[in-house]
Order: C-alpha cells, then sequence, then structure tokens
C-alpha cells in the first residue's frame, strides 16, 4: 500500500509539472527584435528597425513602416523629399518601435536626426502621417541645435 501511495505521489508530481512547463511555453514573451528596410525611395537607402516586441507583434511592423516610408516619400513635395533624402543617405537611421511610451503619443526623434521612435499603436492610425511628420523635423535640424538644447537643459527629442 505504501509503494502504490509513493508511486501515486510520483505520478501527480510529474503530471503537475508537466502541466505548468506546457503552460509557460505558449506564452510569448517580448524580445529584442530587428529588421533592415533597403532600397528606401527606390534610391538604396537603408533603414533599421527595432523593437522589443513579441513575435505576433513583431510581424510585419517592418513591411509597414517600408510601406508607410516610401508613400510618405512619394506624395511628399519637392522641398520635403529632398528631407527625406537628406535624412536617410547620411544618418543610418534607426526606427525603435515602442509599445508603451511613456514621453509621446505618436512618434518622436532624437534631435540628431538619427532616431525615430514610433508608438506601436501608430502602426494601425495614420502611420504614414506620422512618419512624414517626423522625418520632417529630423530634417530640419542643425548641428549648433544639439548643443543649444544641451546648454538650456531641453529635452533632446522632439515628439507629437
Amino acid at each position: 500500500m505504501k509503494n502504490k501511495f509513493i508511486i501515486l505521489l510520483v505520478i501527480i508530481t510529474i503530471i503537475s509539472v508537466s502541466f505548468f512547463t506546457a503552460c509557460g511555453e505558449d506564452e510569448e514573451q517580448p524580445k529584442n527584435q530587428s529588421a533592415t528596410i533597403t532600397n528606401l525611395f527606390g534610391e538604396g537607402f537603408t533603414a533599421t528597425v527595432k523593437g522589443n516586441l513579441t513575435d505576433t507583434e513583431w510581424e510585419g511592423v517592418a513591411g509597414k513602416i517600408e510601406t508607410a516610408l516610401n508613400g510618405a516619400f512619394t506624395s511628399a513635395g519637392l522641398f520635403d523629399k529632398s528631407g527625406f533624402i537628406g535624412v536617410f543617405e547620411t544618418n543610418n537611421v534607426v526606427i525603435i518601435v515602442e509599445t508603451n511610451p511613456s514621453d509621446y503619443t505618436k512618434w518622436k526623434t532624437s534631435v540628431d536626426g538619427k532616431t525615430l521612435y514610433l508608438a506601436f499603436g501608430t502602426l494601425n492610425n495614420d502611420l504614414q502621417g506620422s512618419i512624414s511628420s517626423a522625418v520632417k523635423k529630423m530634417a530640419v535640424l542643425e548641428a549648433g541645435f544639439v548643443q543649444i538644447i544641451d546648454r538650456i537643459k531641453l529635452p533632446n527629442t522632439f515628439f507629437s
């Protein structure tokens, strides 16, 4: 009787451990994701898209951003097109997608014109408009502006 009880206890323990382990494997955890977009605007420019997202969240992100960038460029006027080219031809732009940004609602940029932050919710809500506005900001920055911001202690980002 004692051996049957021990065997039953071992079986219950194994089943319990297997159940909880299997449940943990189904949960998707966010992880650092990265993709490179190439040949932007038909000019061969590239940008790197990054985000700490689950595989499900990450699916299609780079494609949506590429489509929005190319669409914003195509619909831009001549002056704005030159701004897009100026930003992407020299800056090795990094686009970071954040699921829960705390200091902006749609986008923000670094003042050096090299980093564009996008709120995850923007991917399905006027992404092209957000990207267009952000790239316009990135294109008009001047080198001395960063130093002025540092001296007067303003935030080093633009945001919307």
